[in-house]
């Protein structure tokens, strides 16, 4: 898990324009959060660019995690492992299951964005609230002062149970 953190974090920033340049994003693969959901310990936000939730999600979980302390947050973009059915992403789904919903499908799988907060393999918080808003409804009209202070909390409270 050891990179340059200061190139990953502009990287991100280039991706993701709403959160700062010195950022707390590290890039991670299907492997790296498989063996953290299967007892190691991280902050994982898990979407893709193309996701217009994406933006605001990384922004409040970074400005979150500074205010903790945290220093680092693993990114996923899953897109590409969903896409071909990846084994190790379909694993990482099945470690998740209890907290992975459902589409009209009948297919369970990681939607985006979501943040999982794990801590020794125990998943201490699982975030998704606006990757199941369906309809007309933009990340610009959802994200009013009190919806960011409410995402906000759920991550602090997450991430100070983290830090413990």
């Amino acid at each position: 898990f050891q990179k340059d953190i200061d190139t990953e974090s502009k990287k991100f920033h280039s991706l993701y324009d709403m959160v700062e340049d010195d950022n707390l994003y590290v890039f991670s693969d299907a492997t790296d959060v498989l063996s953290i959901v299967d007892g190691k310990s991280g902050v994982v936000l898990m979407g893709f660019p193309t996701n217009k939730w994406m933006n605001y999600y990384a922004n409040i979980l970074n400005n979150v995690a500074k205010e903790v302390g945290l220093n680092k947050i693993y990114y996923y973009d899953f897109q590409n492992d969903r896409e071909e059915s990846n084994g190790t992403y379909e694993t990482i789904v099945n470690k998740l299951k209890v907290y992975v919903p459902v589409n009209d499908k009948g297919i369970q799988d990681i939607q985006a964005p979501t943040v999982i907060v794990v801590k020794k393999g125990e998943v201490i918080g699982y975030f998704d609230d606006t990757s199941i808003i369906k309809g007309t409804v933009t990340p610009e009209v959802y994200y009013t002062e009190n919806q960011k202070a409410i995402t906000y909390e759920g991550f602090k409270t997450a991430l100070l149970e983290y830090i413990k």
